[in-house]
């Protein structure tokens, strides 16, 4: 047992000190890409919640992470009748157009909320869509259990 967790602690070892040796152009060009991916990570929301729980108010900030998925955090205020009913909330989205290759500036993305909308565990699947109309603001509209429909800043 000994020797085989010796010989894979060296096969790993040896992977890890061979996948340093890059050289200087290939750490430039992920240097530049980096930079290039770093723009636009960050998104916060802005809408009316339309329908679900009544009318209301979304707040939402998100980051993109990999290029493959985004994850954030939110509140929503609910007018109910005379009463105020606040949700908090984590969201994921996953933005599909990157995967089918769309490039028409339409971004769709289906995701799914989770926490505490009532006072109550919930998770509420949806299909988003946005559309920039500048370089860092657009129109963004998520369709599910409830709906939202506002304006984001990317920054």
């Amino acid at each position: 047992m000994r020797l085989l967790i010796l010989c894979l602690s060296l096969v790993f070892l040896s992977t890890e000190v061979l996948s340093q040796s890059e050289n200087l152009e290939s750490e430039k060009n992920n240097s530049d890409n980096q930079e290039e991916f770093e723009k636009g990570k960050n998104k916060i929301s802005l809408g009316w919640a339309y329908y679900g729980r009544g009318n209301g108010v979304s707040v939402i900030y998100d980051r993109e992470f990999f290029e493959f998925f985004s994850q954030g955090i939110g509140i929503e205020e609910y007018f109910i009748e005379d009463e105020v009913e606040t949700s908090f909330f984590l969201v994921t989205e996953i933005p599909i157009q990157k995967y089918l290759n769309i490039n028409s500036g339409l971004e769709i993305y289906p995701g799914v909320e989770y926490g505490s909308f009532g006072g109550e565990f919930e998770a509420h699947p949806f299909l988003g869509f946005s559309y920039p109309f500048g370089d860092s603001v657009g129109l963004y509209t998520e369709i599910g259990s409830r709906g939202v429909f506002g304006l984001y800043y990317k920054f």
